[in-house]
C-alpha cells in the first residue's frame, strides 16, 4: 500500500491515548458465528470508552483499524480511535506472527487486548470475531472477557453471484462483499458472462460489454481493493466455450463457426484468433483483478452442434494431429485455456464440465469446481488427482425459488454431493472419502435478481460457512439458530439492510432453470 494513503490514515485516526479499559464481573454466553476452535471464557467484561485506543507496530493495519472504526460505529454508534504511541499505552493491540498459520488468529482480551493472526487476511477474520463479541452499554463498548484460537478447517470458503443473468449494481455486490466477510468467506467468484451479458469492460473489444449492463474499470477497481481490505478475494469469471452468446454475436469473424444461426452460442474452438482475443481478454481482467490467484473459465455446458462442419474447425484440428471428434477438441481448448491463464500468473479453475474418457488428458493442476456430477464423478476426481471445490447443485444452490433451507445446508458436509434432479448419478448422495485434494466448498447463487440475493443469502451463506469453518460438527443446529438470531442484527446495521425471505424450500422448479 501506497505511504501516502498510509500516512494519511494514521493521521485521521490519531488521538491522545489515555489507558481506559475497565474489567466487570459478567455471565457470557457465546454467540461467534462460525464457531472458533477454542474459546475460553474467564466471566468477566472489559469496558472500553472514547479513550480506548488501537494500536499496532504494522503501519498497514491502521487501514485496518480505519475499517473497524467505522464498523464499530455503525454496530454501536460510538467510535474507536488509534494511536501512533508505545503500544503499552493502547487498549487493543494487532500483530502478525509469522509463526502462526497464515489463516489462523489468536484474541486475548484483557487489560490490553492482544490480538495475532499468521497474515493480515487473518487479523480480518479476528477482526470480525470482535464485531461479534462487541456490544454497547450506554456510552460503553463491552467485550467479554476471553481467550480464542481459531482457524478455519479449509483454504477455501466461497460464494459464486451471478452478474450475467441478472444485472447487480455496485452497490449491491459491495453488500455482498459485507456479507460473505461477516461469515469469514474468503472467495468471492462473480459469475461476470454468459448468454444474457457480457458485464465486463474491454479496451481491446468493446463492442463485448452489454450496454448499460456492464461495469467500468474504475468501479471494478474499487471493488476489488473494497473486497481485499475486507479479507474477500474476487476471483473473475470469463465463461468459455460454451455460454459465450456475447462473443459470437460482436465478432463472428473471430468466435463464431460457421453455421451461427444453428449455434449462436459457442466459441470457435478451431479458429486460432479466437485463442489470442481469450489471451488479451483474460489479460485485460487480471489487471483488475491483480491479487486473485485463480481465474474461472467457466467451461462447462458447451454446445457442439455443427461445430465439426465448420471449415476452420476441420483445418486447424488436422493441423494439431486431432481426433475428428469434438470432445477432443473441446478438452485441447481446456489444455489451451490453461496455459494461457498460467502465462498470467494464475491457477484456471473450471466447472465440472469434461469426463475421464479422452485422449487429451486434461491437466491436475487445474481447479475443478464439482457441481452437478453428470459427466466426472467427484470420487473418481479425486482418485484421478485432481485438486476440488464442492459446488454440490443440492443444498449449494441458491437459484430464485429453488434454495434450500439452512437446516437442510447445515445437514450437509463438505465430501457430500447430491442432486435434486432424478437422472442425477448424485440423486442418491454421493459421500467421498475426506481428502485433501477436497479444499473447501462454495454456495452458489443462480439467476437472482438483486433484490433477491441479501435475503436469500443472509442466512443460508452462514450456515453453509459453519459446515467448512468446521468440517466436523461443533454445535448443533439449535445453538446456530439461537446464534444467528444475534448476528444477523448486527449484519442488518453493517449493510443497511433488513430484508428476509421465508428460508423455505423451493417447490416451483425446472431443471433448464439453472446453470
Amino acid at each position: 500500500m501506497k505511504t501516502n494513503f498510509l500516512l494519511l490514515a494514521i493521521l485521521l485516526l490519531f488521538g491522545a491515548c489515555d489507558n481506559s479499559m475497565q474489567v466487570e464481573d459478567i455471565e457470557m454466553t457465546s454467540t461467534i458465528l462460525p464457531e472458533p476452535k477454542s474459546v475460553m471464557n474467564h466471566g468477566k467484561t472489559v469496558v472500553l470508552t472514547e479513550d480506548s485506543r488501537l494500536y499496532s507496530e504494522n503501519g498497514e493495519l491502521y487501514l485496518l483499524f480505519g475499517l473497524f472504526s467505522a464498523e464499530v460505529k455503525k454496530l454501536t454508534g460510538l467510535e474507536l480511535k488509534s494511536t501512533v504511541r508505545a503500544n503499552d499505552q493502547a487498549d487493543l493491540i494487532f500483530a502478525i506472527d509469522s509463526s502462526m498459520a497464515i489463516g489462523a488468529y489468536s484474541i486475548e482480551v484483557g487489560h490490553p487486548t492482544q490480538v495475532k493472526g499468521g497474515s493480515h487476511q487473518a487479523l480480518v477474520m479476528a477482526k470480525t470475531t470482535l464485531l461479534q463479541l462487541l456490544t454497547r452499554d450506554g456510552e460503553q463498548l463491552k467485550l467479554p472477557m476471553v481467550s480464542i484460537t481459531d482457524h478455519s478447517d479449509v483454504g477455501y470458503r466461497g460464494l459464486l453471484v451471478d452478474l450475467a443473468r441478472q444485472w447487480h449494481s455496485i452497490e449491491t455486490v459491495k453488500k455482498l462483499v459485507d456479507l460473505a466477510a461477516f461469515y469469514k468467506i474468503n472467495y468471492l467468484q462473480l459469475h461476470f458472462t454468459d448468454y444474457q451479458s457480457y458485464t465486463l469492460p474491454s479496451a481491446a473489444f468493446p463492442k463485448l460489454s452489454t450496454p448499460d449492463r456492464h461495469y467500468s474499470v474504475d468501479e471494478l477497481k474499487d471493488l476489488n481493493y473494497y473486497a481485499e481490505l475486507r479479507g474477500v478475494t474476487i476471483i473473475p469469471e470469463i465463461d468459455v466455450p460454451g455460454h459465450s452468446s456475447p462473443f459470437v454475436k460482436m465478432y463472428p469473424e473471430i468466435f463464431a463457426i460457421q453455421d451461427t444461426a444453428s449455434n449462436p452460442w459457442i466459441i470457435n474452438m478451431g479458429n486460432e484468433a479466437a485463442y489470442q482475443a481469450l489471451d488479451q481478454i483474460i489479460g485485460e481482467a487480471l489487471e483488475v483483478f491483480k491479487n486473485s490467484p485463480y481465474f474461472h473459465i467457466g467451461g462447462d455446458e458447451a454446445i457442439f452442434n455443427k461445430v465439426m462442419e465448420d471449415p476452420k474447425v476441420q483445418a486447424y484440428m488436422e493441423n494439431q494431429g486431432l481426433d475428428k471428434d469434438v470432445h477432443e477438441l473441446y478438452r485441447h481448448f481446456l489444455v489451451r485455456m490453461n496455459e494461457i491463464v498460467k502465462k498470467h500468473g494464475k491457477q484456471m479453475c473450471v466447472w465440472e464440465g469434461f469426463g475421464p474418457e479422452g485422449k487429451i488428458e486434461i491437466p491436475k493442476d487445474i481447479l475443478v469446481f464439482e457441481f452437478e456430477t453428470n459427466r466426472y464423478l467427484p470420487h473418481e476426481l479425486v482418485k484421478d488427482g485432481y485438486t476440488v471445490v464442492n459446488t454440490s447443485w443440492k443444498p449449494l444452490y441458491v437459484v430464485n425459488q429453488k434454495k434450500w433451507e439452512p437446516q437442510t445446508i447445515y445437514q450437509w458436509n463438505m465430501w457430500r454431493w447430491e442432486n435434486w434432479w432424478d437422472q442425477a448419478p448424485s440423486f442418491e448422495p454421493i459421500q467421498v472419502d475426506k481428502s485433501d485434494l477436497v479444499i473447501g466448498a462454495q454456495m452458489c447463487a443462480w439467476e437472482q435478481k438483486e433484490e433477491v440475493e441479501i435475503p436469500s443469502l443472509r442466512q443460508r451463506l452462514p450456515a453453509f460457512v459453519e459446515r467448512i469453518w468446521n468440517t466436523k460438527e461443533k454445535i448443533s443446529f439449535e445453538e446456530w439458530k439461537k446464534r444467528i438470531e444475534v448476528q444477523d442484527v448486527k449484519l442488518s446495521k453493517l449493510i443497511d439492510d433488513t430484508r428476509q425471505d421465508s428460508l423455505l424450500e423451493g417447490h416451483n422448479f425446472t431443471k433448464d432453470m439453472l446453470k
